[in-house]
């Protein structure tokens, strides 16, 4: 029996990147810059997406992969789950359902559950993770899919924002109000809520401060020992190196993995954001 475990291009993981016991499909969205069309695959030049939504003075905006690009995916194993940025943020979801009900009419054999991640980035690693981990313990379909959304409302997604352009230009912030925050060094903590929305959580002073409070938040919200830990970021090694070394100190745990944000992500987290699965 075959396996894929697909995930959309917001969980920052390259088609390289592989699992043990499944292969690895990504569906990419779509990043829109006013003229200018990223598509969010391996071949993206984050860097020029950066430079053309800082130069662009309209909001920009972004597509969901359309159904086939997960059918594609779908039909090449005998059984997949299929992982996704939350549904109320995005139409991503919705189209790997439609393509989950086309292979199930044209296939009956073959078994597509998807999980609405209810997050985006490290937190769909994660998931795609231990679903990987079941698979390779041999159990039937069913429990991989019982199993894998109970863990789903398990892990969680906090993430810092250090630059509001396109929460400005989206209407999402008022001008004056971000140019105070930025010029003050404040920078905005949120997580995704249970219902996969942006949760604003605290508005910290200073780098320092910001990265310590996540790290605090963290060991609030579950024991962190020996955990697995996701961290994307924007071009912000520096952060990288300083919260990894909070999470060994505070979490106690080595078992951290660094990716860069590609296109999605990057639109919404900006220079220097920061996203941590945990």
């Amino acid at each position: 029996m075959t396996w894929n475990i697909v995930l959309d291009s917001s969980c920052d993981l390259m088609p390289q990147h592989a699992f043990k016991n499944a292969n690895i499909k990504i569906a990419p969205l779509t990043i829109r810059v006013g003229d200018k069309e990223f598509v969010d695959d391996e071949t993206i030049d984050v860097p020029q997406l950066l430079k053309a939504m800082d130069k662009e003075k309209s909001a920009s905006s972004t597509a969901c992969p359309p159904p086939n690009a997960f059918y594609e995916h779908f039909i090449t194993a005998d059984n997949v789950i299929c992982i996704c940025i939350t549904s109320n943020l995005s139409g991503t979801y919705n189209a790997a359902v439609q393509a989950a009900e086309m292979v199930k009419e044209e296939y009956p054999e073959k078994k597509v559950h998807v999980v609405n991640s209810w997050s985006t980035a490290g937190e769909m690693v994660l998931i795609a993770r231990y679903a990987d981990k079941l698979i390779g313990e041999g159990l039937a379909f069913d429990k991989i899919v019982e199993k894998v959304e109970e863990y789903a409302k398990e892990v969680r997604l906090v993430f810092t924002l250090e630059k509001f352009d396109n929460l400005i230009k989206a209407g999402r912030m008022k001008p004056l109000v971000g140019k105070v925050v930025a010029a003050l060094g404040i920078h905005l903590v949120a997580q995704a809520s249970d219902v996969g929305t942006v949760e604003l959580m605290f508005k910290v002073r200073g780098e320092e401060k910001t990265l310590e409070k996540m790290v605090d938040y963290m060991n609030e919200q579950k024991d962190m020992t020996d955990k697995p830990v996701v961290i994307s970021h924007c071009n912000n090694h520096k952060a990288v190196e300083r919260i990894s070394q909070l999470i060994r100190e505070k979490c106690h745990t080595n078992d951290i993995t660094v990716n860069h944000c590609k296109g999605l992500t990057s639109f919404y987290a900006m220079e220097k954001g920061l996203l941590i699965g945990y």
